[in-house]
Parts: structure tokens; C-alpha cells; sequence
């Protein structure tokens, strides 16, 4: 049996992602985001779907934590910690549902996008999110955007990391 999980950390971090696994409890989580962003001016938290409050609700507290980002701070926050929808492990691509308030901003905005992917949301290939027995079939009702490590670009010369994203990505591997 393919170890999904493993696949997508190798495949990730290849394409210049770093991958951190992470207990699913709101003090590890903490932890985890808080050292990944000991750093940030401003964090920025798009509201989770899957996750639940519980989990996530230690993160507001975090020392550079924005409730209510205007444009502003939505400007100059240097971390977005965002729920991923799915991860692909063929390819170590996170799948983020766009739709919900600031998850726009918090994956593609923000120098450092710090991942939030549940183990068991792991698929084997980009096709599998749209099948209908694929995660309930909501792969088939959204807006889906496929981040494949750091932005970067090459198309006007050598490879450009951070062009239209971020700088950074990191993605938590909940366990």
C-alpha cells in the first residue's frame, strides 16, 4: 500500500516547499505556526472549513495575530495560514477552496503561506479531487487553486522565486 502521506512530503519538498508534520492538537498547532512565524509583522488566518474552531482557535492568539485585517494590514502581514482543501501526493501540490473570506490573501498574498493539510485529505493523483467518490464529491463544487511550492517564475530569464505569491510555503501536515 502507497503511504499517500510520505509521497506528497517527498514531492513537495522537491518542488521547494517545506513540510512540517504536525500532532493535530491546538498546542502543537500553536507551536508549529508560532515558530514558523516567530518572525511575521502580521499573521493572517483565513477561517478553516475542515478543521473545526477547536483546533484552530489557539492560533489567535498568537503574538502578531490579526482578527480583522483591513487593507492595510492585509498589505504588510508577512504570514497566511490557510486550510488546505486537499493535498495531491503525486505531484506535492496543496488544492486550496477558494471562496471563504481571505483565503485568497492568505495563500497567495502573504510572503509566508503556512499550509494547514489534514492527513486523511491526501489523494494520489490531481484527477482523483474530481471524482465523485473522492472526498464526498466537493472537489466537483468549488474553486479549486493548485499551489505547487513557492511562486516562481522563469520566463524572462532565470528562475524568479516569489513573482506573483509566496516567498515561502510551508505546509503542516496534520496528524
Amino acid at each position: 500500500m502507497v503511504d499517500l502521506a510520505a509521497t506528497f512530503e517527498e514531492n513537495a519538498m522537491e518542488a521547494a516547499a517545506m513540510v512540517w508534520r504536525c500532532e493535530r492538537t491546538p498546542l502543537a498547532l500553536r507551536k508549529a505556526v508560532g515558530l514558523a512565524a516567530h518572525k511575521a509583522r502580521g499573521i493572517v488566518l483565513s477561517e478553516p472549513e475542515f478543521l473545526g474552531d477547536p483546533l484552530i482557535a489557539g492560533l489567535r492568539g498568537l503574538a502578531g495575530f490579526i482578527p480583522r485585517p483591513d487593507d492595510d494590514q492585509l498589505a504588510t502581514a508577512d504570514a497566511g495560514v490557510t486550510e488546505a482543501f486537499a493535498g495531491v501526493a503525486s505531484t506535492g501540490s496543496v488544492c486550496v477552496a477558494l471562496g471563504r473570506p481571505l483565503v485568497s490573501a492568505t495563500s497567495l498574498l502573504m510572503p509566508l503561506n503556512i499550509i494547514l493539510l489534514a492527513k486523511e485529505r491526501i489523494v494520489a493523483r490531481p484527477r482523483d479531487l474530481f471524482d465523485p467518490d473522492c472526498l464526498k464529491g466537493e472537489g466537483l463544487k468549488r474553486n479549486l487553486v493548485f499551489i505547487t511550492g513557492p511562486s516562481a517564475t522563469a520566463d524572462m530569464g532565470p528562475l524568479v522565486h516569489g513573482v506573483h505569491g509566496p516567498h515561502r510555503l510551508l505546509v503542516l501536515l496534520l496528524e
